[in-house]
C-alpha cells in the first residue's frame, strides 16, 4: 500500500478517513545550541514542540480559519527557524551526540567573543541585550568571572583620558570650571567596549571616533550579576586592580597628554 494511501475505518456505521498530517523536524546544534523544533500540521491546525534535545520539551497549538492560513504560518515559522540556525532532519533518534567544547580559560579572546554574544537586535531592553553573554559567563567558572571582570575595567582604563572625553560631544570636557559628568564619561566607554574588539581598538588609537550621545551603562554590571548568580548570592561585588572610575588614569588625564 502507498504511504499516501488513506486508511478506511469504520465508526458508527459511517466510513470516514484519518486527517492528513504534514510533519517536519528541526535540530540547531550551532554554537551552545542544542535544541529540536517540531511543527505538526492538522487540518487547520498546528501543533508546534520544542525543547532540549533528549528532553520531551514543550508544546502549543493554534488553529486557522482554513488549511492554507495555517500552511503559510508554518512556512513563515519554518523560515524563522532556519534563520536562526536550524537545519530539518528526519527524525529525533539518530541525532549525533553534541560534542562539549572544550573548556577556555578567560583571556583576551574569549573576552571579545563574550562581547560580541551581544543580541544588538533587542536594543532597547537591556536585559534581552546581554542575556547570551551573561549566559556564557555564568557557565564558566568563578575566577574566569573575576578574570572578565579585570579585562573589562582594563579596557576603561585605557579609555580613561583627556584627549577621549574632549572628544563625546556636547557632553566633552571643556576645562576644570565646566561642568563634566564623569559618570557619563564612565558609561561612554563602556559604549566603546560593547561595540567589539575592532571599534575599540580603533578609537583607541583615534580619539575623535569617541561616540557622540551614545553610552552602554549596563555593561559595567554583566560580571557582578553573573557571579552573584553563579554564587547564588545578592548584592555582591568583583573588585579589580585598576580603578574604571573616571579620572583613575592620571597620567592621560595629563594636560600635556595628546
Amino acid at each position: 500500500m502507498s504511504v499516501n494511501a488513506k486508511r478506511r475505518v469504520t465508526e458508527k456505521g459511517n466510513n470516514i478517513f484519518s486527517k492528513p498530517k504534514m510533519k517536519r523536524i528541526f535540530i540547531n546544534q550551532t554554537g551552545d545550541s542544542n535544541k529540536f523544533w517540531i511543527t505538526e500540521q492538522i487540518d487547520e491546525k498546528y501543533i508546534v514542540k520544542w525543547g532540549k534535545i533528549g528532553t520531551d520539551g514543550r508544546s502549543n497549538e493554534k488553529e486557522f480559519a482554513t488549511k492554507e492560513e495555517c500552511s503559510k504560518e508554518i512556512e513563515k515559522l519554518v523560515k524563522e527557524k532556519i534563520n536562526k540556525g536550524y537545519s530539518e532532519t528526519t527524525d529525533l533518534i539518530n541525532i549525533p551526540i553534541k560534542q562539549i567544547s572544550a573548556y577556555r580559560p578567560m583571556n583576551e579572546e574569549v573576552f571579545w567573543e563574550i562581547i560580541s554574544s551581544f543580541n544588538w537586535s533587542k536594543l532597547g531592553n537591556d536585559d534581552a541585550v546581554l542575556k547570551p553573554a551573561l549566559k556564557k559567563l555564568i557557565s564558566m567558572t568563578v575566577d574566569d568571572i573575576k578574570q572578565f571582570a579585570e579585562i573589562l575595567a582594563n579596557k576603561l582604563y585605557e579609555l580613561d583620558g583627556l584627549i577621549y572625553a574632549s572628544n563625546i560631544g556636547s557632553d566633552s570636557y571643556k576645562g576644570e570650571n565646566d561642568h563634566f559628568s564623569a559618570d557619563y564619561f564612565l558609561y561612554i566607554r563602556c559604549c566603546v567596549v560593547a561595540n567589539g574588539k575592532k571599534f575599540f581598538n580603533h578609537v583607541l588609537t583615534n580619539p575623535t571616533s569617541m561616540p557622540k550621545e551614545m553610552d552602554f551603562e549596563p555593561l559595567l554590571y554583566l560580571a557582578d550579576e553573573a557571579y552573584n548568580k553563579k554564587l547564588k548570592t545578592e548584592g555582591e561585588f568583583i573588585e579589580t586592580k585598576l580603578s574604571f572610575e573616571t579620572f583613575s588614569n592620571v597620567e592621560k588625564w595629563n594636560s600635556n597628554c595628546n
